[in-house]
């Protein structure tokens, strides 16, 4: 059997036991993913570097893309805004009003 053939037989094994869970009950899903769960934490062979590579992989590209995104935002909004510069300091003009005794 070639690598093609395990892994669409993988992938049918996958879609029958998702199937049978959704013809579950609600306590019994429940219960069965709980069992799930704790075989997949026990198994030896699948290192927490690997679960968190995989997690890496499945979502470290968007969180990344958001974040780079929010920062070129920030960084426009800060090159847009008047303001007086020392070198890298910025001084806004809000700081220079009267302030508010406490």
């Amino acid at each position: 059997m070639d690598l093609t053939r395990w892994a669409s037989a993988l992938v049918v094994l996958v879609c029958v036991l998702m199937l049978a869970r959704l013809m579950l009950p609600a306590p019994r899903r429940a219960r069965f993913d709980d069992a799930l769960l704790r075989r997949w934490r026990q198994l030896p062979q699948v290192p927490q570097a690997l679960k968190q590579r995989w997690h890496r992989l499945r979502h470290g590209r968007r969180h990344r893309e958001n974040a780079e995104q929010m920062a070129r935002d920030a960084i426009e909004r800060a090159r847009k805004t008047p303001v007086e510069r020392e070198g890298n300091v910025i001084k806004p003009d809000a700081f220079k009003g009267p302030r508010k005794p406490h």
